[in-house]
Order: structure tokens, then sequence, then C-alpha cells
């Protein structure tokens, strides 16, 4: 840490407890009123009104607020607006009753990124030697099309020239008051499929005369877990799950066809590229053995988010001084569309922790996931703590290249 920026750390955290009290009313307004994927308008419009911007216009459905110089390059600090389509399970007085909710914290990461963007602007206003600060309020992150992927096709993105980008979210496998701001790799790729095994149908009571789609079925779900345990490289994550199986209307005829659906989630683009003409061929050759055809439909998701090396340590140095408690590095199958951002900018996922004990609290997306109030100042000081630490990175390289898509 260089001493002006130290110091500036210590004003903005300063800043932002006075900030803390009214951060938590607004994390109670918008976990009352939730919107899910491409609802959220009425979200947006209550956040920016709060970051002083109500005229603030609308972008891919969200919102870009810059505080500080005009131009330049920048910094930006990033939450999400959507809820999820999940009818509430806890009894708290600002429960969500309209049958979404914000089951994934999104209600504490807008209200602490209120707050900390507030208190940085407080510091960094008219202090030319200070990096702006971009607000980046995105839509549709829990649903497609992705709202990240949307805004950084955006000219208004563009025209921001961002250089870095941190975004925190809060997980209830971490123990309450530690993070993880790991290096690499930290949430995979997250594709979806859809196979369809088309037989002959006919009678229950004479399968000879047929070509059973699924029984074939039942047999791609198998040979479909093989890719995994005998054919993917153990030490490198990868996942495949059917979640869905339809075909058939009654008990005594077999069907026409079947259909799969599931999602194959891995860390490398290697790795995913194999994954996806393996899924195709094995479900072609597994439907034949049994006389059926197969069709393989792959949908594109989220790349893996990659948090950039260098950022993550400098973050988690800074992050210490907040207080907080440095976690083993936490990596997971999930998917956040913040990989977007990580693929054009340097960018640092930041996991929180909201557990006393991992393990007991509900797990995210639950109807009875509720992290403390309490937490939203936590949030609010790790992005108070990575925009500096943004800041003294990128001071330490000479010429930040935003990388092109």
């Amino acid at each position: 840490m260089t001493g002006s920026t130290d110091s500036r750390l210590s004003q903005a955290l300063a800043a932002l407890a006075d900030r803390i009290p009214e951060a938590i009313n607004l994390r109670h307004a918008i976990h009352q009123q939730p919107f899910v994927g491409g609802e959220e308008g009425p979200t947006a419009e209550l956040v920016a009104g709060a970051l002083g911007r109500p005229e603030a216009a609308s972008v891919a459905g969200g919102r870009l607020i810059r505080f500080g110089q005009p131009t330049g390059g920048a910094i930006a600090l990033r939450a999400e607006l959507d809820a999820l389509p999940i009818a509430e399970e806890t009894s708290v007085a600002w429960a969500s009753g309209n049958g979404a909710m914000h089951a994934c914290g999104h209600d504490v990461h807008l209200a602490a990124l209120v707050a900390a963007s507030l208190a940085i602007a407080e510091v960094i206003e008219g202090a030319k030697d200070a990096t702006p600060l971009v607000v980046v309020l995105q839509p549709r992150e829990e649903c497609l099309p992705s709202g990240a992927l949307d805004i950084v096709h955006s000219a208004e993105f563009k025209e921001q020239d961002i250089h870095a980008i941190i975004g925190v979210h809060v997980q209830p496998a971490l123990t309450a008051g530690t993070f993880s701001a790991a290096p690499g790799a930290v949430n995979a790729s997250a594709d979806e499929f859809r196979v369809r095994i088309v037989g002959k149908g006919g009678h229950g009571a004479y399968p000879h005369t047929t070509s059973d789609p699924v029984v074939a079925a039942a047999h791609v779900v198998q040979a479909l877990q093989y890719l995994v345990s005998r054919q993917s490289d153990p030490m490198s994550p990868t996942v495949i799950t059917i979640g869905s199986i339809h075909g058939g209307d009654a008990p005594n005829a077999i069907p026409e066809a079947v259909e799969l659906t599931g999602t194959v989630r891995t860390f490398r683009q290697d790795d995913r590229r194999e994954l996806h003409a393996a899924i195709e061929r094995t479900a072609i050759a597994t439907a034949s053995i049994h006389g059926c055809q197969a069709e393989t439909v792959i949908g594109l998701g989220e790349p893996a988010l990659v948090n950039d090396e260098g950022l993550a340590e400098e973050l988690s140095r800074w992050i210490t001084a907040t207080g907080l408690t440095q976690a083993p590095h936490l990596r997971s199958c999930g998917a956040d569309d913040f990989a977007y951002f990580t693929e054009l900018v340097p960018g640092v996922m930041v996991f929180y922790g909201v557990s006393e004990t991992p393990g007991t609290h509900p797990g995210l997306h639950s109807a009875r996931f509720l992290p403390d109030d309490r937490h939203v100042g936590g949030v609010a000081a790790t992005m108070v703590a990575g925009y500096f630490a943004a800041q003294q990175y990128l001071s330490g390289i000479d010429s930040p290249a935003v990388r092109t898509r």
C-alpha cells in the first residue's frame, strides 16, 4: 500500500460507517419488493436514486453510474439487480410476498454497493489523481440472456474506459467475517444441453416390435456420467448433471421419443469443447445400440470466471486491512456471468462469508436464505478495499489493456 492510498482507504472506511444504517434500510426495501430477471426496472431506479443519480439512463436494463473525473481509465464495482422466482420462507417483517425473492444475496450486494460507492466518492471527488469509479448495476444475472454480456457489448460500457472490476458475493460456505479472493478460476463455465432420443413406439406388452427410447435414454444417462469419471482429468473440476427426463404419457405404451436436458460445467476451455463433442458422440452411439437415434443441442452459457492473479493477491492484502480474515481459497462449479467482465479487464470476484457455522446456514437459492443485516457493512468494506486495491494494482501496470472479444 502507498501512504496516500492507505490514507484514502481509512477516510473512505470512516465515511462508510456513517452510511451503514441507511444502507440496511435500503436492503430491506430492495428485499421486500424483489423483481426477477428482465423486470428489475423499479430496483434499478431505486438504487440509482439512492446513489443520487435518479436521472441515470438505462443500459441494457441496468445502470452505469460514474463518480470522479468524467474521463480516463476507471475502476468498476458491480452488483446484481435481479431476484429469483422463489416464494420466501422467512419470518422477517420485510419479507417478500410477491412470489419472488432475493435468495442469492443480491439485496445485500446492492445496498453495500450504494454505501461503498458514496463513501469512495466522498474521498475521490475533486481529487485529480484519484481513479474514477463506475458503479455497474447489472440486470439478469440469474437468467438468460445474460445481463453482463449485454452490458459489456454496450457502447456505454466501452465509453467508461474501465480498467479493472470488482465483484463481491455473499457465501454461506464461508465463516462470517472471512473472505476468499482466490487467483485463477473460481467458478465454472455453465452450458446446457438437450438430447432427443427417437425410437419406434408401440404397445408395452410387445416391446420386441419397438425400439424403446426410454431404455436408450436410461443408458445415455449412465453413459454420460462416465465422461466425467473416466474421460475427464480428475484434477480439473467437471460436472455433468441430467436435470430432466420427459417421454411418454401412459404406463403401458412405449413412446416414440424421450428428451433429456442437463448442464455441463468445466474450469478449462479445452475441457469445455471436448465435453460438448463427447456428449453428442456418446448420445448418438448409445442410442444407436438400442435401435434409436439421438439429436443433441448444446446452448452456451457463461464462461469460467477467472480472477486476475495479481489483482487477487493485491486485493487480499487490502481486505485484510479492513479487519476481515482470509479463508482458504474457495472455488466451485457454480457459475456467474461476472465472467464476461473478467474476460475483458482484470477483475476479481470476492466471496464473503455469512455463516456462523458453515454447513448449517441455508444455502444460496434457498427460500430461507437470509444473511444478517450486519453483513451489509462487511460487504461494503470489502468493496471499498477492492476499489483501492485495484487503484494500487493498476498503478503498477504501464498500460492496462482492455481485451477484445
